[in-house]
């Protein structure tokens, strides 16, 4: 099941799915170490001598951020009874405690007695081996620690603290889980077990008739169990509802960085832009890496998950945070990528949020002949690197930190473009083979051709300002040769379009005939063609021709034939939400008058449809009835839909300032 909502604090991270059930905590970084790991930590509800959990079919779900804060709220309606539960949650800002409320509106005039359930089932460093749970009476408390992570739960209401618990195991032994114990209002209050360990806690309260209750609960992590008893107090002291205030007050002063006057956009698609901004945030770790997506479920599809830092999409999400006025924020990132840079110059195919390697599926012997030839190829896609350089210099232009520049030129910027000059073939010019932006071709793809010529042109930018001069025209020159070899084997004039690259061995040249979004997109983002040059116009035809979905929920498909989630029984490739907009953003990049930029804009309607009423992008989407496909919610998505927005603001003044 998708998540539908993320809050975090780049040390804590929490998910939840579509029906309001905590699936995912990551800590002490974000997408890394997942000590839920798709299980479920429940919320159940007792009165009246009924029970239900809050996520079985009986209640109505509404999903939301509120107050354009990082404050995630669920709305259940139960579907048989007078009765409304409000559930919000947060991770304070300045600590890893995840704090949450339960509101309980009782509609009937009668009282009602209430006890509210939290189900905990950890997997501590991602296993449910060697795990061990206990209550600490002295501290009213419940505590499951493993090694050097510590989880301590408690909470509190109007009567005091917890009043009910018990400790026991799931998934072993034949035991479902403890959270059956909750089913008939009491629990059995085992104190300690050990392994694959779960726990429940209760809380009793009075709900006067026409009224509501409220009750609280947190969870702190620590690296100690003092670390975690710390904590604990400290929520003690400023109380749970002061946390939240606090904790949304700062939010909301983080949304109002840069205040925008939003051209008459819709509430909606506004919504959506500081809701993205909140899942951005979310993905950024307190070291600076930013990961693809937290959604733990596409370990049940595949033999890993999206929870990496691949320096490509980080860079597009740190692109937009920097337009959107975050640039302190993103600086971190940019410091994480000088870090794990290799000595060589180039960047890996991706990395854990602690600068480790990430798992990875290139291998470096593509060649067929490599051993006859000793022939090698690094298992990289060399975009990653480029694309990165290319970020950099947006980051400096919405900072201005030339301090910053300086201090990175040379160990960074220089380092990294020297590997994109010396990384070409001598034969075409071109760079030398490495996997596409999609990880699924090696070979020389139009796209990395015009992100390393984007590159290079950041670099020789940062070599003017910095009086470089001999680095600056070096640099402008490899752009002008790999432009005009672009032009010689890349282009392909039997479907007169870019194709999406070249497989190259030896002296032979192989195009890759296939019309690939990425392709068009490179040449517009990256500067390499004018828009009105009869190639661009060439493969513009052949996108808008062959990509795009004139049927069924339409948008635009990654490339001819794409195979990845695809419906077997369906014709159709998926559409993605970033290829979509990387065409909306073109027409709004070249648009020729303020009424068809605002036109336009109500094509961002497309993206609002396909996240129907929660507040996350997925990859991609079914091309027929629109359901979700892949990773949920997507970084990269959420980025590209926050830079289209700034890009319509940004062309709306253009507009408006010609008229002055």
């Amino acid at each position: 099941m998708a998540r539908a909502l993320v809050i975090g604090n780049g040390q804590m991270t929490a998910c939840f799915d579509e029906e309001g059930v905590l699936r995912d905590i990551y800590y002490p970084h974000v997408g890394l170490e997942n000590h839920v790991n798709g299980g479920k930590h429940r919320l159940g509800l007792w009165w009246d001598g009924k029970f239900s959990w809050l996520d079985k079919h009986d209640w109505d779900v509404e999903i939301s951020y509120q107050n354009r804060s990082m404050l995630g709220q669920f709305v259940y309606q139960n579907k048989h009874e007078n009765l409304k539960v409000v559930v919000r949650s947060v991770i304070y800002n300045e600590i890893p405690v995840l704090v949450r409320s339960v509101v309980v509106y009782n509609t009937e005039k009668k009282l009602r007695k209430v006890k509210v359930f939290f189900g905990q089932e950890f997997s501590i460093g991602e296993t449910k081996l060697r795990n061990t749970g206990f209550y600490d009476p002295t501290k009213n408390a419940v505590i499951h620690y493993k090694g050097r992570r510590v989880f301590l739960i408690n909470g509190s209401t109007s009567r005091g603290g917890i009043n009910d618990y018990t400790v026991g195991m799931f998934g072993f032994e034949g035991k479902t889980g403890s959270y059956l114990d909750a089913e008939d209002g009491l629990l059995s209050k085992n104190a300690v077990e050990h392994g694959p360990v779960d726990s429940v806690v209760g809380f009793e309260v009075d709900c006067e008739g026409m009224n509501t209750v409220e009750v609280f609960s947190w969870m702190c992590a620590g690296h100690t169990m003092d670390e975690a008893y710390k904590l604990n107090d400290v929520i003690g002291e400023k109380t749970a509802h002061g946390v939240m205030h606090s904790t949304t007050s700062f939010w909301q002063a983080w949304s109002e960085a840069k205040k925008h006057d939003f051209m008459g956009l819709s509430e909606r698609i506004i919504q959506v832009y500081y809701d993205s901004l909140f899942i951005l945030r979310t993905h950024l770790d307190q070291k600076g890496g930013i990961v693809a997506s937290l959604d733990s479920d596409m370990l049940l599809y595949g033999k890993d998950s999206y929870a990496y830092v691949w320096p490509r999409d980080a860079a597009y999400v740190a692109i937009a945070l920097d337009k959107a006025g975050y640039s302190t924020v993103t600086k971190r990132f940019y410091e994480f990528c000088e870090r794990v840079l290799h000595e060589d110059g180039y960047l890996h195919h991706k990395f854990q949020p602690d600068y480790s390697l990430g798992s990875t599926w290139q291998s470096s012997t593509i060649q067929k002949d490599w051993l006859k030839n000793k022939i090698l190829q690094l298992p990289i896609q060399e975009d990653e690197t480029a694309t990165v350089i290319w970020g950099l210099w947006q980051h400096y232009k919405y900072s201005n930190d030339i301090e910053f520049i300086e201090s990175i030129y040379k160990p960074f910027i220089e380092k990294a473009t020297e590997f994109m000059l010396e990384f070409r073939d001598k034969y075409t010019g071109l760079p030398i083979q490495s996997y596409d932006l999609w990880e699924e071709v090696s070979g020389v793809s139009t796209y990395t051709c015009a992100a390393v010529c984007g590159g290079l042109q950041a670099a020789s930018r940062f070599a003017t300002i910095l009086g470089k001069y001999n680095h600056a025209h070096t640099y402008t020159q490899a752009v002008s040769e790999m432009v005009k070899a672009m032009k010689s084997y890349l282009y392909d004039h039997e479907i007169n379009s870019f194709v999406r690259g070249l497989q190259v061995e030896g002296l032979s040249v192989k195009r890759m005939k296939i019309v690939d979004a990425s392709s068009l997109f490179g040449l517009w983002y990256y500067e390499v063609l004018d828009k009105d040059d009869p190639m661009f116009l060439g493969t513009l035809k052949a996108v808008e021709d062959r990509l795009h979905l004139k049927d069924g929920i339409g948008g635009f498909i990654r490339y001819e034939r794409d195979q990845y989630y695809k419906d077997a029984l369906v014709d159709k490739s998926n559409p993605w939400i970033v290829t979509t907009l990387w065409e909306l953003q073109r027409k709004m990049k070249f648009a020729e008058s303020e009424e068809i930029l605002r036109k336009l804009a109500e094509e961002l309607n497309w993206v609002i449809d396909r996240m129907g009423s929660l507040p996350v992008m997925a990859e991609q989407y079914h091309p027929d009835n629109g359901a979700v496909l892949s990773a949920t919610p997507l970084a990269w998505s959420h980025a590209v839909y926050v830079e289209t927005v700034l890009l319509y603001l940004e062309r709306m003044n253009q507009f408006i300032e010609e008229r002055k």
